[in-house]
């Protein structure tokens, strides 16, 4: 029982995070205005800083969506759940959220540096780039809260979520590839 409930608590925690790195795949579809955050720019490599996949739209809609959905399922949980574990603040989901961005944006980084194109697999770090910068920021603003099973859990957990995910968006036609 305490396995499942420190699984739960888990996927409490990174919830909004998860949530804001998954938006910017759906926000590409919706919204039509697509700006890439590097400007087309080019590292000192010659390689594209980002490329053309990570746009300001997509990181906005990611933070906004992330923090929201975030703090509107703390509400509905703590609303039906008496929960003595505390839960990241407002605040700090927020910085959660733009933490995780900033992770993938991390991630993509790496990539362009290693020549990798867009959308070719980086297994680990394309699942878990988000995820440490989110959880680092946490650590940072509330270590309390924060504990190593937590953290174990967060990243076994993850890969096998995020490659689910990203296999249901491509079965939905939102990536083109499913990893």
């Amino acid at each position: 029982m305490n396995l499942l409930w420190d699984l739960i608590i888990t996927l409490l925690i990174i919830w909004p995070p998860y949530v804001a790195n998954a938006t910017p795949v759906v926000a590409s579809k919706v919204l039509r205005k697509r700006t890439p955050i590097d400007l087309g720019k080019n590292f000192i490599d010659g390689r594209r800083i980002f490329g053309d996949g990570k746009t300001y739209e997509g990181f906005i809609t990611g933070l906004l969506i992330g923090f929201v959905v975030g703090e509107l399922t703390y509400a509905v949980v703590l609303n039906f759940v008496n929960l003595t574990q505390e839960l990241p603040r407002p605040t700090t989901v927020f910085l959660m959220c733009a933490a995780a961005l900033l992770g993938d944006l991390l991630g993509a980084f790496i990539k362009r540096r290693l020549g990798l194109p867009r959308g070719a697999p980086a297994p680990l770090l394309d699942q878990l780039d988000f995820l440490l910068m989110a959880l680092l920021v946490l650590w940072l603003l509330q270590p309390q809260i924060l504990h190593l099973v937590y953290v174990v859990i967060a990243i076994i957990i993850t890969p096998p979520i995020h490659l689910a995910t990203n296999t249901i968006a491509y079965l939905l036609h939102l990536k083109r590839e499913p990893w």
